[in-house]
């Protein structure tokens, strides 16, 4: 599969991006988010060695995984609340696409605090 049009999180163990079918989709917000797990990184080992490590649940790298949207909405609003919250790993352009496509899909409001 191809490499998603907007990156919108990746935190080195998973990675979350936003797909159109072709450029007038993204311009009409038909948009699918998508995940991934991303290749264990190295570790070295007591001894100096480098070892392999695998993710337990999904075995190492996967292909990207377009979700059904109510599900790919639910993940994107939890995305919102825990940048909100502090979390790291974002990518700005990515996540500002992802942001607009929820409003757009009136899956979050675009207002500010009540």
């Amino acid at each position: 599969m191809a490499e998603p049009n907007y990156l919108v999180y990746d935190d080195e163990v998973i990675a979350v991006g936003l797909f159109a079918d072709d450029a007038e989709a993204d311009k009409r917000d038909l948009l699918h988010l998508a995940i991934r797990w991303l290749r264990p990184p190295l570790v070295t080992g007591s001894e100096g060695q480098v070892l392999g490590t695998t993710s337990n649940c999904m075995g190492g790298e996967t292909e990207w995984f377009l979700m059904p949207h109510s599900l790919g909405a639910a993940v994107g609003r939890t995305l919102l609340e825990q940048k909100a919250s502090g979390l790291d790993g974002f990518d700005e352009r990515g996540f500002k696409r992802m942001v607009a496509w929820l409003v757009e899909m009136e899956e979050v409001n675009d207002a500010m605090c009540y």
